[in-house]
């Protein structure tokens, strides 16, 4: 149930339903297209491929949330690296207080978090949906009102009785007559009726033989069924053209079917004459039931085919109709879990960015550690034009060069991307790096897109990026609310989440942040949740990302102090005796009013393909 729930909060994104949308685009299409290449079969061929792709539309939302999802990474640019640090435009939004002086809603592109295109589209997918189950459930209610009020025809019984034997149908069929029907009609699942017009014993015999076959047609293949179900399928995809040229096409190829069954038995001529009249009373009839499976635009139609000697009839085999249902199965199981994500690419040099190159780059084994900045492999010194990097295994190299770059408040490091496949060397062995670049790139260039080229050229690095399952926390507000005070203005807020170009002249907002040990101390004045899940992530050593899912928009004074966890060796660390501060957990909910929570969802990760010692100059 909860895997249930959580399905349907996704839809509100648009991956889940944007996911769903194609691949029912994409089996319409192929059903369609499958109906078209057998026209020359029998109708009932044309009927099982359009109730087998039918079938898989409706079960494609429930397989899509229930089947735990596969990703399948597409080429997604990779964003421009750019200093650690970037300031938001000059007018952010301002947040707002409750009347209490606790936090309160902090618009800033969203001004309604409910109103969001994808909430409004989801309310109107719903809407739909609603509107067209309703009409199916007023419908049912017309057909069991027709049962309750028809009246048994015994003679008509007895007719259909032999009739149904000698189709192969062994269950009972009850025969009724309604004063408010024109044409006859089948309902029922279990107890399936022919409901036929109040004159039909005044009908010519012939003309009753036949329209009680067509009918008994429609029961001994379980039209009713499929016919509800489809319909179904049809309020759910209410908005796709194609889905309702399906349905269109559905009905009509039922029908078919049915006339097919007529026309064993019967001369073409005499019942297509008996088709015409049928439609000129359904023409004079002022309404007809909402499920009816007959209509009149379906008649003019099917006078054509039946008068078509060219055309070839029979039944579908129970092989066809067992192959459609494996076939419809198997595309359910395989296509459902599918899930499309963007998945960065690694950086290409000169691929459509304007990245300066190095102008000479030294590389030499290191056999001293104590050389190193911060302790082994923990650190690198940049100055303009130039990055030193001295005694670090090739794997920080990396976990610099592709992590997310999150750092530059305090000395907090950039939330690291798990790296897997990486040969036992890559930790062990210790480099020293002197580059120098052309010109005078900044630390985010030399640390992202320049580190990475490096890493190409002389490490013979193939890295990719993946997208999966894995372990991630979920921020969300606490059941006392937020303690967040709104931001108070004086200074530009920066977003670590989502970095804009700092604007000429503007004073950023600046945060401070202490490390003693594991008891770690941050404040800042502007920031905003999303920045902050990123921020945190590192900060208290967490084994996964911080997803924001508490809806706050907009920027707040954060200050806040924890236990990180943190190890010794890590950097920032320093040793000290002070007591120690709560847990990262304990913290963000007593201080902050938030709570996180560990759970599972798609987060990054890097995959090494290749990697070479490099040779030493």
């Amino acid at each position: 149930m909860i895997r249930i729930m959580d399905g349907v909060m996704l839809l509100l994104s648009s991956s889940l339903a944007a996911s769903i949308l194609g691949k029912a685009t994409l089996i319409t299409t192929l059903g369609l297209i499958a109906t078209w290449l057998t026209r020359r079969s029998p109708a009932a061929v044309r009927h099982a491929v359009l109730a087998a792709s039918l079938a898989v539309l409706l079960a494609l939302p429930v397989a899509s949330i229930l089947i735990k999802p596969v990703r399948i990474g597409l080429p997604a640019s990779t964003q421009e690296w750019a200093p650690s640090l970037l300031p938001v435009p000059m007018n952010p939004p301002q947040p707002a207080a409750s009347m209490d002086g606790s936090v309160v809603v902090a618009p800033a592109t969203q001004p309604w978090r409910w109103l969001s295109p994808s909430a409004v589209w989801f309310a109107l997918w719903i809407a739909g949906t609603t509107f067209f189950l309703l009409r199916m459930i007023f419908g049912l209610q017309q057909v069991r009102a027709l049962r309750h009020f028809g009246l048994p025809w015994r003679d008509g019984q007895s007719l259909v009785n032999q009739l149904a034997l000698d189709a192969g149908i062994h269950r009972r069929v009850e025969v009724l007559l309604h004063e408010s029907l024109a044409v006859p009609v089948t309902c029922g699942v279990v107890r399936p009726a022919i409901v036929l017009p109040p004159d039909t014993h005044a009908w010519d015999a012939e003309d009753l033989n036949r329209a009680i076959v067509h009918e008994l047609e429609h029961v001994r293949r379980f039209d009713w069924t499929s016919h509800c179900l489809a319909r179904i399928a049809c309020a759910l995809y209410w908005f796709h053209p194609l889905v309702w040229v399906a349905w269109r096409q559905f009905t009509l190829e039922a029908e078919r079917c049915c006339d097919d069954a007529v026309l064993a038995r019967s001369e073409a001529t005499a019942y297509a004459d008996q088709l015409v009249l049928l439609a000129r009373r359904l023409s004079a009839a002022q309404n007809s039931p909402a499920l009816a499976m007959a209509t009149r635009s379906d008649l003019s139609a099917r006078v054509g085919s039946v008068l078509d000697g060219r055309r070839a009839r029979g039944r579908a085999g129970a092989l066809l109709v067992a192959v459609a249902g494996a076939i419809a199965l198997a595309i359910v199981l395989i296509m459902s879990p599918l899930r499309m994500v963007a998945a960065p690419q690694s950086f290409k040099p000169g691929v459509g960015q304007n990245i300066p190159k190095w102008d000479t780059v030294s590389i030499k084994r290191c056999t001293d550690a104590s050389l190193s900045v911060e302790g082994p492999g923990k650190g690198g010194e940049v100055s303009p034009g130039r990055l030193t990097w001295n005694c670090v295994p090739v794997s920080t190299l990396i976990d610099v060069a592709y992590s997310i770059f999150a750092g530059g408040k305090g000395n907090v490091p950039p939330y690291r991307v798990p790296i897997e496949r990486l040969p036992s060397w890559a930790d062990s062995e210790l480099y020293t790096i002197e580059a120098k670049s052309e010109g005078t790139p900044g630390p985010g260039i030399m640390r992202g897109p320049m580190l990475q080229a490096l890493l190409e050229d002389r490490f013979a690095l193939k890295i990719r990026r993946q997208t999966r399952e894995g372990r991630v926390y979920l921020m969300t507000i606490a059941k006392g609310g937020p303690k967040l005070p709104p931001f108070q203005g004086g200074c530009t807020p920066i977003s670590l989440a989502h970095p804009v170009p700092i604007p000429p002249g503007q004073n950023s907002c600046r945060a401070s942040f202490q490390a003693k040990g594991a008891n770690q101390t941050f404040d800042d004045p502007a920031f905003d949740l999303d920045s902050f899940a990123v921020w945190i992530t590192r900060a208290g050593g967490l084994d996964g990302p911080l997803l924001n899912k508490t809806g706050l928009m907009g920027y707040f004074h954060f200050h806040v102090e924890f236990l990180s966890n943190r190890k010794p060796g890590d950097p920032g660390f320093a040793p000290t005796d002070d007591p120690p501060f709560p847990s990262v957990f304990t913290a963000l909910q007593q201080q902050l009013g938030l709570t996180v929570e560990a759970g599972k969802g798609p987060r990054e990760f890097l995959m090494v393909d290749h990697l070479e010692k490099p040779s030493e100059n």
